[in-house]
Protein backbone atom coordinates (compact mmCIF):
# COMPACT_ATOMS: atom_id res chain seq x y z
CA UNK A 1 0.00 0.00 0.00
CA UNK A 2 3.04 2.16 0.69
CA UNK A 3 4.49 1.85 -2.53
CA UNK A 4 1.44 2.65 -4.46
CA UNK A 5 1.16 5.64 -2.58
CA UNK A 6 3.77 6.37 -3.21
CA UNK A 7 3.77 5.68 -6.78
CA UNK A 8 0.51 8.05 -6.80
CA UNK A 9 2.56 11.02 -5.16
CA UNK A 10 5.20 10.63 -7.85
CA UNK A 11 3.23 10.95 -10.56
CA UNK A 12 1.17 13.76 -8.88
CA UNK A 13 4.67 15.44 -8.30
CA UNK A 14 5.71 14.64 -11.74
CA UNK A 15 2.36 16.43 -13.02
CA UNK A 16 3.66 19.64 -11.68
CA UNK A 17 6.49 19.75 -13.28
CA UNK A 18 4.38 19.79 -16.63
CA UNK A 19 3.18 23.44 -15.55
CA UNK A 20 1.55 25.54 -18.19
CA UNK A 21 2.16 28.97 -18.85
CA UNK A 22 1.18 32.15 -20.44
CA UNK A 23 3.63 32.63 -23.65
CA UNK A 24 5.85 35.24 -24.17
CA UNK A 25 5.19 37.23 -27.69
CA UNK A 26 8.95 36.75 -28.38
CA UNK A 27 9.20 33.37 -28.23
CA UNK A 28 7.73 29.91 -29.49
CA UNK A 29 5.30 27.55 -28.24
CA UNK A 30 7.56 25.09 -26.38
CA UNK A 31 7.42 24.51 -22.59
CA UNK A 32 9.94 23.38 -20.87
CA UNK A 33 9.36 22.74 -16.86
CA UNK A 34 11.13 21.30 -13.99
CA UNK A 35 9.54 20.83 -10.48
CA UNK A 36 10.92 19.42 -7.19
CA UNK A 37 8.65 18.18 -5.17
CA UNK A 38 8.00 15.86 -1.74
CA UNK A 39 5.62 12.87 -2.31
CA UNK A 40 4.89 12.56 1.35
CA UNK A 41 3.62 16.31 1.39
CA UNK A 42 2.38 16.55 -1.77
CA UNK A 43 4.18 20.36 -1.78
CA UNK A 44 7.16 21.72 -3.80
CA UNK A 45 8.44 24.07 -6.43
CA UNK A 46 8.53 24.67 -10.15
CA UNK A 47 10.29 26.94 -13.14
CA UNK A 48 8.99 27.36 -16.70
CA UNK A 49 10.90 28.41 -19.45
CA UNK A 50 11.24 29.13 -22.66
CA UNK A 51 7.24 30.40 -24.34
CA UNK A 52 6.86 31.24 -20.40
CA UNK A 53 9.16 32.31 -17.75
CA UNK A 54 7.52 31.86 -13.96
CA UNK A 55 8.07 30.28 -10.98
CA UNK A 56 6.52 29.42 -8.06
CA UNK A 57 4.73 26.70 -5.55
CA UNK A 58 3.39 23.24 -6.76
CA UNK A 59 0.61 20.94 -5.21
CA UNK A 60 -0.66 17.48 -6.37
CA UNK A 61 -3.91 15.76 -5.78
CA UNK A 62 -3.29 11.96 -7.14
CA UNK A 63 -6.18 9.44 -7.70
CA UNK A 64 -4.77 5.91 -8.09
CA UNK A 65 -6.20 3.72 -10.68
CA UNK A 66 -5.40 -0.17 -11.70
CA UNK A 67 -2.18 -1.65 -11.09
CA UNK A 68 -1.16 -3.28 -14.20
CA UNK A 69 2.32 -5.31 -14.56
CA UNK A 70 3.74 -3.85 -11.69
CA UNK A 71 2.98 -0.46 -12.58
CA UNK A 72 0.09 1.93 -11.11
CA UNK A 73 -2.05 3.93 -13.55
CA UNK A 74 -3.34 7.14 -11.99
CA UNK A 75 -4.73 10.61 -12.54
CA UNK A 76 -3.95 13.68 -11.32
CA UNK A 77 -4.76 17.27 -10.78
CA UNK A 78 -1.67 19.97 -10.31
CA UNK A 79 -1.87 23.21 -9.22
CA UNK A 80 0.90 26.15 -9.75
CA UNK A 81 1.23 29.40 -7.98
CA UNK A 82 3.82 31.72 -9.78
CA UNK A 83 4.39 35.30 -9.99
CA UNK A 84 1.74 35.76 -12.89
CA UNK A 85 -1.50 33.44 -11.81
CA UNK A 86 -1.89 30.14 -10.72
CA UNK A 87 -3.23 27.70 -13.26
CA UNK A 88 -3.99 23.60 -12.83
CA UNK A 89 -2.82 20.46 -15.36
CA UNK A 90 -4.94 17.43 -15.08
CA UNK A 91 -1.88 14.26 -15.52
CA UNK A 92 -2.92 10.83 -16.83
CA UNK A 93 0.33 8.75 -16.55
CA UNK A 94 1.61 5.76 -15.14
CA UNK A 95 4.44 5.11 -12.70
CA UNK A 96 6.45 2.30 -11.62
CA UNK A 97 8.11 -0.65 -11.20
CA UNK A 98 6.16 -1.00 -8.20
CA UNK A 99 8.71 -3.28 -6.39
CA UNK A 100 11.30 -1.12 -6.82
CA UNK A 101 11.99 1.92 -4.47
CA UNK A 102 12.75 4.31 -7.53
CA UNK A 103 9.69 4.59 -9.47
CA UNK A 104 9.23 6.06 -13.15
CA UNK A 105 6.50 8.01 -13.78
CA UNK A 106 5.45 8.98 -17.67
CA UNK A 107 2.47 10.32 -18.97
CA UNK A 108 0.44 13.35 -20.63
CA UNK A 109 -1.05 16.47 -19.21
CA UNK A 110 -3.04 19.25 -20.55
CA UNK A 111 -4.15 22.55 -18.78
CA UNK A 112 -7.41 22.87 -17.48
CA UNK A 113 -7.93 26.37 -15.54
CA UNK A 114 -5.73 29.13 -14.44
CA UNK A 115 -6.14 33.12 -13.24
CA UNK A 116 -4.25 35.81 -13.88
CA UNK A 117 -2.16 35.51 -16.90
CA UNK A 118 -3.34 31.87 -17.34
CA UNK A 119 -6.84 32.97 -17.26
CA UNK A 120 -7.31 31.32 -20.90
CA UNK A 121 -4.20 29.25 -21.10
CA UNK A 122 -4.66 26.10 -23.29
CA UNK A 123 -1.23 23.90 -23.17
CA UNK A 124 -0.56 20.40 -23.39
CA UNK A 125 2.35 17.81 -23.45
CA UNK A 126 3.92 14.78 -21.76
CA UNK A 127 6.16 14.76 -18.71
CA UNK A 128 8.44 11.81 -17.03
CA UNK A 129 9.11 11.93 -13.58
CA UNK A 130 11.60 9.77 -11.22
CA UNK A 131 10.61 9.23 -7.55
CA UNK A 132 13.38 7.88 -4.44
CA UNK A 133 10.88 6.36 -2.44
CA UNK A 134 12.79 5.73 0.26
CA UNK A 135 13.65 9.82 0.51
CA UNK A 136 10.79 11.33 -0.92
CA UNK A 137 12.51 13.21 -3.72
CA UNK A 138 10.58 13.69 -6.96
CA UNK A 139 12.29 15.30 -9.75
CA UNK A 140 10.57 15.73 -13.12
CA UNK A 141 10.76 17.50 -16.28
CA UNK A 142 7.52 18.41 -18.54
CA UNK A 143 7.90 19.36 -22.02
CA UNK A 144 5.02 20.57 -24.39
CA UNK A 145 3.19 23.44 -26.38
CA UNK A 146 0.93 26.27 -25.32
CA UNK A 147 -1.35 27.57 -27.77
CA UNK A 148 -0.91 30.84 -29.07
CA UNK A 149 -4.14 31.53 -29.88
Amino acid sequence: MRRIIIALLTVGLVAATTVPLAASADRDDELVIGVRLSFVSGQGTFAACCAVNDSGTASVTVTPGAVRRNRLEFEAIETFVGSRGTFRLALRGTSGPLDSDIHVARGSWRAIGGTGAYDDFEARGRFTAVTNTRTGDLTAINKGEADDD
